[in-house]
């Protein structure tokens, strides 16, 4: 399990040094997105098999000398290592992988360290995988890859993520705006789909943009479509509150009359971590309406 969380989450020294790691020793209101997935392992800085400042990387001989329960997680971060340079080659190595769910997201993640390369040839990648859950999840991943370099496109990915649409759309959003704003409203204000489409797109640019500083968040919410406005400031408390809690409550008493709709998305970031502190904080909240939404959120 530990090895597991130490490709899916960054847990560094993992995904260059599988081997050394093995061998000496493993949504809210339609609001809760998944993370954007990790960068994976180092790509190689050269053909000689050294990576980034000449550290080795993992090779096919080494995934195979693994235990079965590891060999399938060391060929995922292998494939994702050779996918740029040699994608065909990636995608061999994932139909090495035993675990059928495990291989396809191999396949999917091959997908997205291609898009900014080849686009045409992730999305075929992406067409070709049978399952509806990772086929959506790879066109996910085509968009996150490019929303710093296409933003048009990558929000188009969006539409092809099959269920994962909503979460797409929230964190898609979310990276164009950390880029550059005007992409990212002039989509939200596109006003489409249901409720849940559009208060989703608002609250991405609201928590992605609090992550690095919450005056600009807030400021980018006094653009959002007016009956949306809570949602994004709804993101705005959540994101903040990843780095101080106090100091994002604090901050939720400037932005009246969205005080209470940031100071829900506080309460749904402690759920992490501390959901009693969190609930205490719903009950706190003026707003009838936010402050049952919000408990309902916390206590389930």
């Amino acid at each position: 399990m530990a090895v597991l969380l130490g490709l899916r989450f960054g847990l560094e020294p993992f995904a260059v040094h599988v081997a050394a790691v093995v061998a000496p020793a493993a949504s809210a209101d339609g609001f809760m997105a998944l993370p954007p997935k990790p960068d994976g392992a180092e790509r190689p800085a050269s053909e000689d098999g050294a990576g980034a400042g000449g550290v080795a990387l993992l090779t096919l001989e080494a995934c195979d000398t693994m235990a079965k329960d590891v060999k399938d997680v060391c060929l995922q971060a292998l494939a994702r290592q050779s996918a740029a340079r040699d994608p065909q080659g990636a995608l061999q190595v994932c139909e090495r992988i035993a675990g059928t769910e495990l291989m396809l997201e191999c396949e999917a993640d091959v997908a997205e360290a291609v898009a900014p390369i080849d686009r045409a040839a992730a999305e075929r990648i992406c067409d070709g995988i049978p399952a509806v859950k990772w086929r959506g999840q790879c066109h996910f991943g085509m968009g996150l890859a490019l929303a710093e370099i296409d933003p048009e496109y990558a929000l188009g990915r969006c539409e092809h993520a099959e269920a994962f649409r909503d979460f797409c759309r929230h964190d898609v959003v979310g990276e164009v705006a950390l880029e550059g704003l005007e992409p990212a409203v002039a989509f939200c204000s596109r006003e489409e789909g249901d409720d849940l489409t559009r208060k989703t797109c608002w609250h991405g640019i609201g928590k992605y943009l609090a992550r690095r500083d919450f005056a600009e968040a807030a400021a980018a919410c006094g653009r959002s479509t007016e009956s949306w406005r809570g949602n994004c400031f709804h993101g705005v408390g959540w994101g903040a509150a990843e780095r101080d809690p106090d100091a994002t409550l604090a901050k939720c008493a400037t932005v009246a009359p969205y005080e209470d709709n940031c100071r829900q998305g506080v309460a749904h970031q402690l759920k992490r971590f501390d959901p009693a502190r969190g609930v205490a904080l719903c009950e706190s909240i003026a707003t009838p309406t936010i402050r049952e939404r919000c408990l309902v959120f916390l206590k389930r």
